[in-house]
């Protein structure tokens, strides 16, 4: 009677563990949605000039800072169209000067005309000059005007002419400084486009450049499960990290749903989920934060709740 009881307790015990486990399993099952590979955000660097390349300072697999300069394309061009404008502007300047210094001349002038003009008219008034020459003086003043008026016309076309070379040079400057092309984020060069030598075309991608401090993870889910999900909400990433003596231990990264398509497809390929592989799905993108550089891209992982 007392050799059978231990061996009782001990079946209470068993079925006791077993049920906890088939429960955790049966939550873990809730929670898990799907497997994903992750991916990075790729940004296709391009430049808006032409020319040679110069200079690569990136090779594939390399990593660049966000701002670090990775190329730089023929500026001598360039740089001798600035110098063209440059000397343009320079004579412009020049003139303007020397028009300013006519028209201040030609005002003294009408002013001095003007003086002897109302000299004159009153010696006519009192009778002591001939008529003829107050009409010669108003001729003057009025000559003097005109040449005076049209100056300054000159002056203000010769502004506008300042204002046009301004706006060219400007265009220069940022056609060179786009010459010097830079990373739009911190990432990985994935892929090298142009080698040393050959000519960069605008809009043509010379870097391809993943980005490495945000990832992300598109993962599928049956038309069922689709209500269960919102914009923004939070989901974890799971993946398998070698702990110490070779036991695995789980590591969770926090996501956050930032998109849910509004198709519908049929299941891919390489999907795994534990719901039927034929019905069709719906795409979700969710990016995580990789601040520890933990996640890599291609890094096969788990998607759950």
């Amino acid at each position: 009677m007392n050799t059978r009881q231990p061996a009782n307790v001990l079946k209470i015990i068993l079925l006791i563990t077993l049920g906890f486990l088939l429960s955790c399993s049966s939550m873990n099952s809730k929670n898990f949605i799907g497997s994903a590979v992750v991916e990075a955000q790729t940004y296709q660097v391009a430049t808006t000039a032409q020319g040679t390349i110069v200079a690569l300072y990136k090779e594939e697999g390399q990593q660049v800072a966000k701002g670090e300069l990775i190329a730089v394309i023929d500026t001598v061009p360039l740089v001798l169209r600035v110098n063209e404008v440059n000397t343009s502007l320079a004579e412009l300047l020049g003139s303007i000067a020397a028009q300013k210094d006519q028209l201040s001349s030609q005002e003294s002038d009408v002013k001095g005309v003007e003086r002897e003009y109302k000299r004159i008219a009153e010696l006519v008034a009192q009778g002591s000059a001939p008529s003829q020459q107050k009409d010669n003086l108003q001729t003057q003043v009025e000559s003097s005007s005109l040449r005076v008026q049209a100056n300054k016309m000159s002056l203000t076309a010769l502004a506008a002419k300042i204002s046009t070379i301004n706006a060219q040079k400007a265009e220069l400057m940022n056609q060179i400084a786009h010459c010097y092309v830079r990373s739009p984020a911190p990432g990985t060069v994935l892929t090298k486009y142009k080698n040393l030598g050959e000519v960069a075309l605008p809009g043509n991608p010379v870097f391809e450049i993943g980005a490495y401090d945000t990832m992300q993870v598109d993962f599928y889910v049956p038309q069922t499960m689709l209500a269960g999900f919102r914009l923004g909400q939070a989901v974890r990433i799971r993946l398998d990290d070698q702990g110490s003596g070779n036991k695995k231990k789980e590591t969770f990264v926090p996501a956050q749903i930032t998109w849910i398509s509004s198709d519908a497809e049929f299941s891919p390929k390489n999907i795994q989920t534990r719901e039927s592989r034929n019905e069709l799905v719906f795409k979700i993108r969710a990016l995580a934060a990789n601040k520890d550089g933990i996640l890599k891209r291609g890094l096969p992982v788990e998607v759950w709740r």
